[in-house]
């Protein structure tokens, strides 16, 4: 299975100087994320694994790059999108994790999207995720939290399927 992992706000907002629009403010996100993904690729660019700062434990890590060079620190390194899927264990699930460009060019590949939806809308946003066509999605699943004393957004789980 191919899909894209991501949390945007109400404009599809993702990120803003290489960090998270709430940054540490949605905890929730953060483990959803890790459970979704352990076991599995995943797939970002230079400017994602950048912002991480390493190789995120229990998953493949495959950064797309032209000018990273293969080391021995736990990634894989891909010049394209095509061969990061080609690079990603046969057995395990590809989730892509961003940034923006990567979601771009992986969002007409994947047949799932998983989404958090934050109930926000962030000005400040620089980087932002494609519009969902929803001619071309259907969501398949919906869950709604709201925000407590740890995560201090309302947001939304929900995954899309691709029609």
């Amino acid at each position: 299975m191919k899909a894209i992992i991501v949390a945007y706000d109400k404009k599809y907002g993702i990120g803003a100087d290489n960090d998270l629009l709430w940054q540490r403010n949605l905890p929730a996100d953060l483990q959803h994320f890790k459970e979704i993904t352990s076991g599995h690729a995943i797939i970002m660019g230079s400017k994602t694994y950048q912002s991480i700062g390493r190789p995120l434990p229990g998953r493949q890590n495959i950064v797309i790059s032209r000018n990273l060079k293969p080391t021995n620190n736990g990634i894989y390194i891909a010049s394209d999108l095509q061969s990061a899927y080609g690079l990603a264990d046969i057995d395990k699930d590809k989730f892509v994790i961003g940034g923006g460009q990567i979601y771009a060019l992986a969002i007409n590949t994947v047949d799932y999207i998983y989404a958090t939806e934050v109930n926000e809308i962030f000005n400040n946003a620089t980087v932002h995720f494609p519009e969902i066509n929803h001619a071309k999605w259907r969501e398949i699943s919906r869950e709604k939290h709201t925000a407590d004393e740890r995560n201090l957004y309302n947001y939304d789980f929900v995954i899309y399927k691709r029609i």
